[in-house]
């Protein structure tokens, strides 16, 4: 992209943009938006420095991301002749947030590292680094720490149950989602990501929206897994379990129980580091006013919920364990069951569906009868308001529970483990089911045909 009209600081108009020194904002992507606003509010807060946004090579998702959070831009075709252009540096050789500075030439003039320890790598890795990098703190950070005591009111906004563990995602690989999702138990975990706007058609997935404060799900989750880079090293700031992204790849669940919390130190460094800084290339004064953090933004969660899931079930000692996982595309072996809700859109997936649920209809007896006359499902199950439910079997066979604590679907599974390995004669049914680490009685009890 070429600057070169836009040497002088601010000294003549170009392409109608006012006299002030100016500033251009480059986002490479969705991840990179929330940090940067961190850096560059303070900045944007002087009436004497002009400040415009653009997506790198114009990217959907991140222009979105920008007109939603309602900051000023200007298209990726038109972003030239600025006396100034930031940007994230995410290869991952440093650990900490990294912010470029070049000017109008695309020369670097300064690089902005968080942390002292953070100077070597930058500028061992950075073209242009050397000589030019200055400690400005990280101001992402500042704004974890002082909303961090909201731990319990952003994981009751998304959505996440009591003693259910969050394993939050920082990951760039497309596939990391729908491998972290089919891996994890759904009644003991929940999966959320850590970027904005990311892939929010996966059933199971917690999703902020564009204009949501990322960090929020950081500080609501027990795991983070994410490619190195400042999300992690805040998330161990914040004493959380850590995961490389790699261990997508693995065997997820036995990586998260095996891996135990740290706390590493991240020492403070005044906010107003990179303002002074980026006065200074503009040749203007240090301002005298206080700096202060970019305010705490809405949270929004724009989760699909998971209406179809994976279920294995094994008996032992006459327990029932039972597992579920939400449905990925590709990922059903043999031994699953496979349970769906009726509200689920994919017809395919009901039709092929071993158990169909509804979790909350005024007439469960009906909706069983009907469904299990009108499908190809083994078992139909649903549940009133109140908590009562109804089980159908293919034959015809229908038994009722009392309102109970666990969900509607590991319940139908364990009924349909008993029918499958034993017997579907009409008589009450006493079954000990484990979900997790509780295990509960549930008795089924008949229902005579009418």
């Amino acid at each position: 992209m070429n600057r070169a009209a836009g040497k002088g600081f601010g000294t003549a108009m170009i392409m109608g943009r006012p006299h002030a020194p100016s500033v251009l904002v480059a986002v490479g992507g969705l991840a990179e938006f929330g940090r940067l606003r961190d850096v560059v509010f303070a900045v944007g807060a002087d009436a004497d420095v002009t400040v415009r946004w653009s997506a790198v090579g114009g990217a959907p998702a991140v222009e979105q991301a920008l007109r939603a959070a309602g900051v000023a831009t200007v298209p990726w075709s038109r972003a030239d002749g600025f006396d100034l252009v930031l940007a994230c540096h995410t290869t991952g050789e440093v650990p900490g947030l990294v912010v470029t500075i070049t000017d109008a030439d695309d020369i670097p003039v300064a690089v902005g590292v968080s942390t002292e320890d953070d100077r070597a790598a930058a500028e061992a890795s950075i073209p242009g680094a050397a000589g030019r990098t200055f400690v400005m703190g990280d101001p992402t950070w500042a704004r974890v720490l002082a909303v961090a005591d909201r731990r319990a009111e952003f994981r009751q906004v998304l959505g996440v149950p009591d003693n259910v563990a969050l394993v939050a995602l920082g990951c760039a690989r497309p596939d990391a989602v729908a491998l972290v999702l089919s891996r994890l138990p759904y009644d003991e975990y929940r999966v959320a990501t850590l970027v904005p706007g990311g892939d929010v058609g996966v059933g199971g997935l917690i999703a902020v929206s564009p204009e949501s404060d990322w960090i929020a799900a950081l500080i609501a989750a027990d795991v983070v897994i994410g490619d190195p880079g400042p999300v992690l090293r805040y998330a161990r700031g914040l004493g959380r379990t850590v995961l490389p992204s790699t261990v997508v790849d693995e065997d997820v669940l036995s990586a998260v129980l095996a891996t135990e919390s740290t706390v590493e130190s991240m020492p403070a460094v005044s906010p107003g580091s990179a303002r002074d800084r980026i006065r200074g290339l503009l040749g203007l004064p240090i301002a005298t006013s206080p700096v202060a953090l970019r305010p705490f933004g809405p949270l929004l969660s724009v989760a699909r919920p998971a209406t179809a899931f994976l279920l294995s079930t094994v008996e032992s000692s006459g327990v029932i364990s039972v597992t579920r996982v939400p449905h990925a595309p590709g990922r059903r072996t043999h031994e699953d069951i496979l349970v769906v809700d009726q509200s689920d859109p994919d017809p395919a997936l009901l039709a092929n569906a071993e158990i169909v649920t509804h979790t909350r209809t005024d007439s469960p007896a009906a909706w069983v009868e009907s469904t299990i006359t009108q499908s190809h499902s083994a078992l139909a199950a649903a549940r009133s308001p109140e908590g009562h439910a109804h089980y159908t079997w293919y034959t015809g066979e229908t038994w009722t529970t009392a309102p109970h604590p666990f969900p509607l679907v590991p319940i139908a599974a364990a009924l349909y483990h008993h029918l499958v390995e034993h017997d579907t004669t009409p008589h009450s049914i006493t079954l000990p089911l484990r979900l997790g680490p509780r295990v509960e009685q549930l008795t089924f009890t008949p229902i005579a045909p009418q």
